[in-house]
């Protein structure tokens, strides 16, 4: 996979934008991405180097539908 396939988007809410004053960002990745491919990916695109990674899965909401 080619690093911007891996890297889907930044993630920009208020939460993440503290974060990054922590020099932390957050990013959607592709769902087969692993931590090494993601790291390589961000260095690569950013031109910085990364320390560590932390990958957590969302699941979706479920949706209830009623009438």
């Amino acid at each position: 996979m080619l690093s911007h396939e891996i890297l889907i988007r930044p993630v920009v809410t208020e939460k993440n934008s503290a974060l990054s004053e922590e020099n932390k960002y957050v990013f959607e990745v592709h769902l087969d991405a692993n931590k090494i491919e993601i790291g390589r990916a961000v260095a690569e695109i950013f031109n910085v180097q990364v320390k560590s990674v932390n990958v957590l899965k969302v699941p979706g909401k479920s949706r209830v539908w009623r009438r």
